[in-house]
Protein backbone atom coordinates (compact mmCIF):
# COMPACT_ATOMS: atom_id res chain seq x y z
CA UNK A 1 0.00 0.00 0.00
CA UNK A 2 1.12 3.42 -1.12
CA UNK A 3 2.81 5.46 2.10
CA UNK A 4 1.20 8.86 1.23
CA UNK A 5 -1.77 9.93 2.63
CA UNK A 6 -4.46 11.80 0.87
CA UNK A 7 -7.51 13.82 0.53
CA UNK A 8 -9.30 13.81 -2.54
CA UNK A 9 -12.29 16.40 -2.88
CA UNK A 10 -14.81 14.37 -5.64
CA UNK A 11 -17.92 16.14 -7.35
CA UNK A 12 -20.30 15.08 -10.12
CA UNK A 13 -23.15 16.45 -11.99
CA UNK A 14 -22.85 19.93 -11.64
CA UNK A 15 -24.82 20.45 -14.69
CA UNK A 16 -23.76 24.44 -15.12
CA UNK A 17 -25.70 26.03 -18.07
CA UNK A 18 -29.10 24.16 -17.32
CA UNK A 19 -31.51 25.28 -19.23
CA UNK A 20 -34.03 23.42 -17.04
CA UNK A 21 -36.15 26.70 -16.05
CA UNK A 22 -35.51 28.13 -19.27
CA UNK A 23 -33.79 31.29 -19.97
CA UNK A 24 -35.92 33.78 -17.98
CA UNK A 25 -35.83 35.16 -14.30
CA UNK A 26 -36.24 31.75 -13.24
CA UNK A 27 -33.62 30.15 -15.49
CA UNK A 28 -30.95 33.05 -14.15
CA UNK A 29 -31.34 32.49 -11.20
CA UNK A 30 -31.06 28.54 -10.94
CA UNK A 31 -27.84 29.38 -13.17
CA UNK A 32 -26.46 31.78 -10.39
CA UNK A 33 -26.99 28.88 -7.96
CA UNK A 34 -25.01 26.39 -9.60
CA UNK A 35 -22.02 28.51 -10.24
CA UNK A 36 -22.16 29.78 -6.54
CA UNK A 37 -22.66 25.78 -5.52
CA UNK A 38 -19.44 25.03 -7.78
CA UNK A 39 -17.94 27.86 -6.28
CA UNK A 40 -18.60 26.67 -2.92
CA UNK A 41 -16.78 23.43 -4.02
CA UNK A 42 -13.71 24.61 -5.30
CA UNK A 43 -13.63 26.73 -2.05
CA UNK A 44 -13.51 23.77 -0.02
CA UNK A 45 -10.85 21.89 -2.22
CA UNK A 46 -8.77 24.80 -1.54
CA UNK A 47 -9.17 25.48 1.97
CA UNK A 48 -9.01 21.44 2.58
CA UNK A 49 -6.41 21.57 1.09
CA UNK A 50 -7.27 18.77 -1.04
CA UNK A 51 -4.04 16.56 -2.69
CA UNK A 52 -6.73 15.88 -5.93
CA UNK A 53 -10.18 17.06 -7.13
CA UNK A 54 -11.93 14.90 -9.04
CA UNK A 55 -15.24 15.99 -11.18
CA UNK A 56 -16.53 12.66 -12.67
CA UNK A 57 -18.92 13.95 -15.64
CA UNK A 58 -21.94 16.18 -16.40
CA UNK A 59 -19.68 19.81 -15.28
CA UNK A 60 -22.26 20.91 -18.04
CA UNK A 61 -25.73 19.97 -18.60
CA UNK A 62 -25.13 19.78 -22.45
CA UNK A 63 -21.96 20.35 -24.97
CA UNK A 64 -23.89 23.94 -25.94
CA UNK A 65 -21.78 26.20 -23.71
CA UNK A 66 -21.74 30.03 -24.03
CA UNK A 67 -17.89 31.46 -24.00
CA UNK A 68 -19.40 32.78 -20.50
CA UNK A 69 -19.43 29.54 -18.76
CA UNK A 70 -16.39 28.59 -20.52
CA UNK A 71 -14.52 31.59 -18.88
CA UNK A 72 -16.55 30.74 -15.66
CA UNK A 73 -14.96 27.30 -15.47
CA UNK A 74 -11.45 28.58 -16.31
CA UNK A 75 -11.71 30.86 -13.66
CA UNK A 76 -12.85 28.34 -10.83
CA UNK A 77 -10.15 25.80 -12.05
CA UNK A 78 -6.94 28.43 -12.26
CA UNK A 79 -7.70 28.77 -8.25
CA UNK A 80 -7.25 25.05 -7.94
CA UNK A 81 -4.00 24.62 -5.86
CA UNK A 82 -3.94 20.24 -7.14
CA UNK A 83 -4.48 18.31 -9.49
CA UNK A 84 -7.93 18.40 -11.46
CA UNK A 85 -9.18 15.40 -13.48
CA UNK A 86 -12.31 15.81 -15.57
CA UNK A 87 -14.27 13.03 -17.38
CA UNK A 88 -17.30 13.56 -19.67
CA UNK A 89 -21.00 12.39 -18.33
CA UNK A 90 -23.50 11.71 -20.15
CA UNK A 91 -24.98 15.00 -20.73
CA UNK A 92 -21.79 16.73 -21.84
CA UNK A 93 -20.50 13.36 -23.53
CA UNK A 94 -17.42 13.41 -25.98
CA UNK A 95 -19.37 13.23 -29.08
CA UNK A 96 -18.51 15.36 -32.26
CA UNK A 97 -20.24 18.30 -30.59
CA UNK A 98 -18.08 17.50 -27.60
CA UNK A 99 -17.55 21.13 -25.54
CA UNK A 100 -14.14 19.20 -24.66
CA UNK A 101 -13.32 19.00 -27.95
CA UNK A 102 -14.25 22.30 -28.62
CA UNK A 103 -12.25 23.72 -25.15
CA UNK A 104 -9.23 22.98 -23.98
CA UNK A 105 -9.63 23.29 -20.38
CA UNK A 106 -6.24 22.53 -19.98
CA UNK A 107 -5.24 25.81 -20.72
CA UNK A 108 -6.57 26.85 -17.13
CA UNK A 109 -3.00 25.24 -15.97
CA UNK A 110 -0.61 22.53 -16.22
CA UNK A 111 -2.66 21.22 -13.05
CA UNK A 112 -5.93 20.63 -15.22
CA UNK A 113 -6.02 16.91 -17.08
CA UNK A 114 -8.98 15.42 -18.82
CA UNK A 115 -9.61 11.79 -19.61
CA UNK A 116 -11.48 11.54 -22.80
CA UNK A 117 -10.11 8.65 -24.56
CA UNK A 118 -12.74 5.64 -25.19
CA UNK A 119 -10.59 3.03 -24.40
CA UNK A 120 -9.45 4.99 -21.18
CA UNK A 121 -6.18 6.53 -19.68
CA UNK A 122 -3.84 6.82 -16.76
CA UNK A 123 -2.43 9.95 -15.56
CA UNK A 124 0.43 8.85 -12.49
CA UNK A 125 0.84 11.26 -9.82
CA UNK A 126 4.57 10.22 -8.35
CA UNK A 127 4.67 12.86 -6.14
CA UNK A 128 1.05 11.59 -4.41
CA UNK A 129 2.17 8.07 -5.01
CA UNK A 130 -0.87 7.62 -6.56
CA UNK A 131 -2.75 6.78 -10.60
CA UNK A 132 -5.88 8.10 -12.00
CA UNK A 133 -7.65 6.11 -14.74
CA UNK A 134 -11.00 7.12 -16.40
CA UNK A 135 -12.36 6.90 -19.85
CA UNK A 136 -14.73 9.18 -22.51
CA UNK A 137 -18.71 9.11 -22.56
CA UNK A 138 -19.11 8.97 -26.53
CA UNK A 139 -22.36 7.60 -26.65
CA UNK A 140 -24.67 6.95 -23.19
CA UNK A 141 -26.36 3.57 -24.17
CA UNK A 142 -25.96 0.37 -23.01
CA UNK A 143 -23.45 -0.67 -24.66
CA UNK A 144 -21.18 1.42 -22.62
CA UNK A 145 -19.09 0.15 -19.86
CA UNK A 146 -17.73 2.82 -18.11
CA UNK A 147 -15.44 0.16 -16.20
CA UNK A 148 -14.03 -1.90 -18.86
CA UNK A 149 -10.43 -1.67 -19.46
CA UNK A 150 -9.52 -0.98 -15.83
CA UNK A 151 -5.73 -1.76 -16.08
CA UNK A 152 -4.23 -4.06 -13.59
CA UNK A 153 -2.56 -2.65 -10.55
CA UNK A 154 0.80 -2.00 -11.12
CA UNK A 155 3.04 -1.28 -7.76
CA UNK A 156 1.91 -0.02 -4.32
CA UNK A 157 0.64 3.54 -5.23
CA UNK A 158 -3.17 4.38 -4.45
CA UNK A 159 -5.10 3.38 -7.50
CA UNK A 160 -8.09 6.17 -8.49
CA UNK A 161 -10.17 5.33 -10.95
CA UNK A 162 -12.88 7.51 -12.22
CA UNK A 163 -16.58 6.35 -14.26
CA UNK A 164 -20.05 8.02 -15.03
CA UNK A 165 -22.60 5.56 -15.52
CA UNK A 166 -25.69 3.82 -13.45
CA UNK A 167 -24.87 1.71 -10.98
CA UNK A 168 -27.13 -1.67 -11.50
CA UNK A 169 -27.48 -4.92 -9.18
CA UNK A 170 -30.18 -7.04 -11.51
CA UNK A 171 -28.94 -8.40 -14.73
CA UNK A 172 -31.83 -7.85 -16.07
CA UNK A 173 -32.57 -4.49 -15.95
CA UNK A 174 -31.10 -2.67 -19.19
CA UNK A 175 -29.48 0.81 -18.04
CA UNK A 176 -27.18 3.03 -19.95
CA UNK A 177 -23.78 3.23 -19.02
CA UNK A 178 -24.21 0.62 -16.48
CA UNK A 179 -21.81 -0.31 -13.35
CA UNK A 180 -22.04 -3.64 -11.83
CA UNK A 181 -21.17 -4.30 -8.25
CA UNK A 182 -18.54 -7.30 -9.49
CA UNK A 183 -17.14 -4.85 -11.90
CA UNK A 184 -16.56 -2.50 -8.45
CA UNK A 185 -14.93 -5.43 -6.50
CA UNK A 186 -12.88 -6.31 -8.92
CA UNK A 187 -11.45 -3.35 -10.77
CA UNK A 188 -8.38 -3.58 -8.10
CA UNK A 189 -9.05 0.14 -7.49
CA UNK A 190 -8.84 1.62 -4.12
CA UNK A 191 -10.87 4.39 -4.69
CA UNK A 192 -13.56 4.77 -7.68
CA UNK A 193 -15.27 8.37 -8.12
CA UNK A 194 -18.70 7.97 -9.74
CA UNK A 195 -20.74 10.16 -11.28
CA UNK A 196 -24.85 10.16 -12.83
CA UNK A 197 -26.66 9.78 -9.77
CA UNK A 198 -27.74 13.37 -8.04
CA UNK A 199 -27.65 11.94 -4.40
CA UNK A 200 -25.14 10.54 -2.17
CA UNK A 201 -25.02 6.98 -2.34
CA UNK A 202 -21.92 4.54 -0.62
CA UNK A 203 -21.18 1.81 -3.59
CA UNK A 204 -18.99 0.27 -2.12
CA UNK A 205 -17.41 -3.52 -2.67
CA UNK A 206 -15.00 -5.46 -1.78
CA UNK A 207 -11.70 -3.65 -0.99
CA UNK A 208 -13.11 -1.09 -3.51
CA UNK A 209 -14.28 1.78 -1.91
CA UNK A 210 -16.89 3.80 -4.22
CA UNK A 211 -19.37 6.12 -4.37
CA UNK A 212 -21.57 9.07 -5.91
CA UNK A 213 -21.10 12.65 -4.32
CA UNK A 214 -24.41 13.86 -5.06
CA UNK A 215 -24.57 16.95 -6.93
CA UNK A 216 -23.61 20.34 -5.51
CA UNK A 217 -27.00 22.35 -6.83
CA UNK A 218 -30.19 20.19 -6.65
CA UNK A 219 -32.44 20.52 -8.99
CA UNK A 220 -35.71 21.65 -6.96
CA UNK A 221 -35.42 25.48 -6.10
CA UNK A 222 -36.45 26.61 -2.46
CA UNK A 223 -35.45 25.99 0.78
CA UNK A 224 -33.12 23.88 1.20
CA UNK A 225 -29.20 23.32 2.34
CA UNK A 226 -27.75 23.03 -0.91
CA UNK A 227 -26.07 19.64 -2.21
CA UNK A 228 -23.31 17.58 -1.27
CA UNK A 229 -19.65 16.66 -2.39
CA UNK A 230 -17.63 13.61 -1.35
CA UNK A 231 -14.39 13.97 0.93
CA UNK A 232 -12.41 10.73 0.63
CA UNK A 233 -9.12 10.34 2.50
CA UNK A 234 -6.47 7.48 1.57
CA UNK A 235 -4.20 6.81 4.62
CA UNK A 236 -1.76 4.04 4.64
CA UNK A 237 -2.82 2.84 8.00
CA UNK A 238 -6.62 2.96 7.81
CA UNK A 239 -7.53 2.35 4.64
CA UNK A 240 -9.73 4.91 2.15
CA UNK A 241 -12.00 6.74 4.65
CA UNK A 242 -15.37 8.00 3.03
CA UNK A 243 -17.28 11.13 4.04
CA UNK A 244 -20.45 13.53 2.57
CA UNK A 245 -19.74 16.80 3.00
CA UNK A 246 -22.79 19.47 2.30
CA UNK A 247 -22.84 22.47 0.01
CA UNK A 248 -24.52 24.99 1.76
CA UNK A 249 -25.93 27.83 -0.32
Amino acid sequence: MAQSRLTIIHTSDVHLESDTFGRGEAGQAYQRRIQEAFRKVVDLVCDTPADLFLIAGDLFDSNRVPESGVEFVNAELRRVPCPVILIPGNHDCYDHRSIYKKVDFTTAGPHVHTLTEEAGRTIQFPELQATVWGKGLVEHDPSFRPLAGVPERQGDWWHIGMAHGYYVEEEEIQRSSPVKPEEIEQSGLDYLAMGHVHVFNDLSQGTTTSCYPGTPAPLYMGVDDGGSVAVVTLDPEHGVLLGQQKVVL
